[in-house]
């Protein structure tokens, strides 16, 4: 029998914020390319690194997981939880974040993808924990009803990070020429 528990939305809604900064982020590294390829003299083919390393950074952030997993005997979220996964998950991604602004005032490409990588490693980590705590925040009845939302909000974030991010990359571009300058990356930290 299913206690009747509430949605504990004090806790849920810090959670979809995250979602929806996921898709803000994700669907925004799209945008980036333009702007490497042209402040590294990048070929297309080069360019498209940024989006290889941000998604391969998911397969092995999973692989790592499930690794420590296996050396530990033990689930890695179940012995450190769910919320203290998800503050982990957050530090990675942020620690990757702030290589963005040594990597664009050195003009280093490598470490511009080295911070992506780390970001999306921080989120592999960060969206193993949270579909199951969304459902864990409330009744298992209406546990998908939060996934659901927090989706929704995550496709929202997916939606509107790319606009937004446009504006603060070319809308920021004052020059002439329109060229766009790597010093636009560091608007958006």
């Amino acid at each position: 029998m299913e206690q009747q528990t509430q949605t504990k939305w004090g806790q849920f809604i810090p959670l979809v914020t995250v979602f929806f900064f996921w898709g803000f982020v994700a669907a925004s590294n799209d945008i980036l390319i333009p702007v490497f390829k042209e402040a590294f003299h990048l070929t297309q083919s080069e360019s498209q690194l940024v989006s290889i390393a941000f998604y391969v950074a998911y397969t092995v952030g999973s692989l790592i997981y499930m690794g420590i997993s296996l050396l530990m005997g033990k689930d890695l979220i179940n012995r450190i939880g769910y919320k203290n996964g998800l503050a982990l998950g957050l530090v990675i991604s942020a620690i990757g974040t702030l290589l963005f602004y040594p990597a664009a005032n050195t003009g280093s490409f490598t470490l511009m993808l080295s911070g992506l990588f780390i970001v999306a490693l921080g989120f592999s980590l960060q969206q193993t924990v949270a579909n199951p705590l969304a459902i864990a925040l409330g009744p298992i009845s209406t546990g998908s009803q939060r996934l659901t939302l927090a989706g929704g909000i995550n496709n929202f974030g997916t939606t509107i990070g790319p606009l937004i991010v446009s504006f603060a990359i070319f809308g920021a571009s004052t020059s002439s020429t329109g060229s766009i300058s790597i010093e636009s990356v560091k608007i958006l930290i």
